[in-house]
């Protein structure tokens, strides 16, 4: 029996201290309700954990992102619900305009009104804003840049399913404007014999007698200016470099001997002008006699003459399934998965040289009655469009690098919707103006019925990181959530250790205590 070394007490206390330390761990996974909570704890778990609760946390804000870029669209769908408003009223008004029981007053407050409307639209179209961050003016469309130093081409649409990239098409010839040029002007004053109307697309301009050829030249420029166009005094031939604001034409501010010009403002070939005069004597001296006959000036404007660019005999960008069309100065390109791309080209951009319908001409005997301009020269462009990924707002819908939804936002301005230039002052311009608000309006549906895509993805998505984050989290909880019922259970069997340690540590100590039994006897 040794006193020096209570080797009973010496394993009890260590036993006790264990006892204490799982009683510590256990009272502090109790307390704290985790079952990490060092990393001496469950090294891996603790690894893991970390990764999964980062994780939980990018799921959440992306939730929120999600809401933030359902309500941008919402935004969006609201401005652009106002716009399908107008244009249905003006829809209303243009049909009404179309009618000839409406006068040139009634007509030309038909006209205010729908500029009005017009004005509107771009202003919605400029202010609409979330967190002052502009939505349908094209700033979240994708970015398209025109190369190869050729300015002025605007990018209409390129739909998602069209890669990055470049993309040429060549311009053959350019689209023109309906224009008409006469003969010299010879005259000074209109006489008695020579007062007469002229019609412009069915618009009347009565010239009186007394009228100078100044007074005459304002009422022909108020009258094409109403009917969106222009006429003006030239020299000569347009040379295919000049101003496509005049047609190519030099225009001269004195009319006497020169000869006048009529254009419309707006190219292609669905697009008419129609000069008729009902006195000859008038329409002699203003140097456009061929309007005295029976079937007057009649002039149509030009579509562009495309095809796809062909270095080394292969397309640029487009495939051999895409066909290519232009109207007017719009160029479209069909792919199959109805991949579209639109876009507008400048109106002299090949500086094609055109021979224009001779309105001294048109209708004489023996002649044949010219209904377009002629290109005599033209220089083939080619155009090239670099697709970019960039400029569509970018809704991040993950926890994680690149998990988002690209959101484009086709701008809707008066301009991209074709209606900038719209006219209702004659039977035929209001007639022409019906179909291009339902063009506006088609296309407006169109955009809107995207964005509605959108939200409806963006819903779902929603949807999924809720149920993502549901999982996870309950993942987690598994790995770092104490089980309390479990760690109860635990603690009470530790507790009763560490009484029992104590109990028999204190009857370990009293063992030594026998030796003075033995010394006694």
């Amino acid at each position: 029996m040794r006193i020096n070394a209570n080797i009973s007490a010496i394993i009890s206390n260590n036993q006790l201290q264990k006892s204490e330390s799982n009683l510590e761990k256990s009272l502090e996974r109790l307390s704290s309700g985790f079952k990490i909570n060092h990393a001496s704890d469950d090294a891996a778990g603790m690894a893991i954990s970390l990764k999964m609760k980062m994780q939980i946390r990018g799921l959440e804000r992306s939730n929120t992102n999600a809401s933030d870029g359902i309500s941008v669209i919402q935004t969006s769908e609201g401005a652009i619900s106002e716009i399908q408003a107008m244009l249905t009223r003006m829809k209303e008004l243009v049909v009404q305009a179309a009618n000839d029981t409406n006068a040139d007053s009634e007509r030309s407050a038909i006209q205010q009104e729908i500029e009005s409307l017009n004005k509107e639209i771009d202003r919605i179209s400029d202010n609409t804003e979330f967190n002052t961050q502009s939505l349908i003016d094209g700033n979240l469309e994708r970015r398209v840049y025109t190369r190869n130093n050729v300015k002025g081409v605007e990018q209409f649409e390129c739909t998602d399913n069209i890669p990055a990239g470049d993309y040429s098409i060549a311009i053959l010839e350019d689209a023109r404007q309906a224009v008409a040029m006469g003969s010299a002007v010879t005259l000074t004053s209109v006489t008695e014999e020579m007062a007469g109307t002229i019609s412009i697309n069915g618009y009347n301009v009565d010239v009186d007698e007394g009228d100078d050829l100044n007074t005459v030249m304002t009422k022909l420029s108020d009258a094409m200016g109403i009917l969106g166009g222009k006429v003006f005094a030239a020299t000569g031939n347009p040379t295919g470099i000049g101003d496509p604001q005049y047609a190519g034409y030099e225009p001269v501010t004195n009319p006497s001997n020169n000869k006048l010009v009529f254009m419309t403002n707006e190219y292609g070939s669905d697009i008419k002008l129609e000069i008729k005069c009902d006195n000859e004597l008038l329409a002699d001296a203003l140097g456009i006699d061929g309007a005295a006959d029976e079937d007057g000036v009649v002039v149509q404007g030009k579509d562009a003459v495309v095809d796809f660019s062909l270095p080394n005999g292969k397309r640029v960008g487009f495939a051999d399934t895409a066909n290519i069309s232009a109207k007017g100065t719009m160029i479209t390109v069909k792919d199959v998965d109805n991949k579209t791309f639109v876009m507008d080209i400048p109106g002299n951009i090949a500086h094609t040289e055109f021979v224009d319908v001779d309105a001294s001409a048109v209708g004489k005997a023996g002649t044949v009655t010219k209904v377009d301009a002629t290109a005599v020269r033209s220089v083939p462009l080619d155009v090239i469009q670099q697709v970019t990924d960039i400029g569509a707002m970018k809704v991040h819908v993950g926890a994680n690098e690149d998990q988002y939804i690209a959101v484009d936002i086709q701008e809707i301005s008066t301009y991209k919707l074709g209606i900038d230039q719209i006219n209702v002052m004659s039977n035929y311009n209001a007639s022409r103006s019906i179909e291009k608000i339902d063009a506006a309006t088609a296309k407006v549906s169109k955009i809107r019925s995207k964005l509605g895509s959108y939200e409806n993805r963006i819903e779902h998505t929603k949807n999924n990181l809720d149920v993502s984050d549901e999982n996870m989290t309950a993942a987690l909880s598994r790995l770092i959530d104490t089980d309390m019922a479990e760690e109860m259970t635990n603690y009470t069997a530790q507790n009763v250790l560490a009484q029992a340690g104590t109990s028999i540590l204190s009857q370990a100590n009293a063992r030594p205590e026998t030796v003075l039994q033995l010394l006694q006897k």
